[in-house]
């Protein structure tokens, strides 16, 4: 849920979950070792999770941006942090207006820049309960303007879902940058998914 040249963030939700059957994810079933007694992950519950995150994403690169809202529930206690245009400062979305405004503010402002992400595949982790799904990932970003490759990030989010009587709705979310972004001096020929929307 990051999005534009603000938010790498959003390549990385949209390129986690653009290509569903190439993306890995881990499902941890109820016989788990590693949970607590009164944790009954899912294991068909956290597949439908992460399917779900596919889609969304796979609708906000086809500029489905009604699909998208549907699926944004927010949170008026929980607070949703995105990273500022510096690409490090958290920026705290406390309802669903707000990440609804701040979507809108990256899409417009990644357009008037001309910029594009392009990015590797992503490492997806999903568990849920038969109401309640968390989702993390890990990936790499490269921001891409004229075609050639300007700066490589390394992201990483955690997303959390709620499901309602019509689905999955993601209400919180964090994003954060792992080392510091990676200066290229030269084009890159590279052949990862692309995202063009965020």
């Amino acid at each position: 849920m990051a999005f534009g040249l603000w938010n790498k963030r959003t390549a990385v939700l949209t390129a986690a979950l653009a290509v569903a059957g190439a993306t890995t994810f881990l499902v941890a079933g109820s016989k788990s070792t590693s949970q607590p007694k009164d944790v009954k992950w899912d294991e068909k519950e956290s597949a439908e999770v992460a399917r779900s995150l596919h889609e969304m994403h796979e609708n906000w690169n086809k500029g489905d941006m009604e699909a998208v809202r549907k699926v944004i529930a927010g949170d008026d206690v929980l607070v949703t942090f995105e990273l500022g245009p510096d690409n490090k400062t958290p920026v705290p979305l406390r309802s669903r207006d707000e990440i609804l405004a701040f979507m809108s503010k990256v899409e417009l402002d990644t357009a008037n820049v001309g910029t594009s992400f392009e990015m590797e595949m992503p490492k997806m982790n999903c568990r849920a309960t038969s109401s309640f799904g968390i989702c993390t990932e890990e990936c790499t970003v490269h921001l891409k303007k004229n075609g050639s490759t300007t700066r490589i990030d390394k992201l990483f989010g955690t997303s959390i879902a709620v499901k309602y009587a019509d689905g999955w709705k993601w209400i919180q979310w964090h994003m954060s940058v792992g080392l510091p972004a990676a200066p290229v001096t030269t084009t890159q020929n590279l052949s990862p998914t692309k995202h063009h929307t965020h």
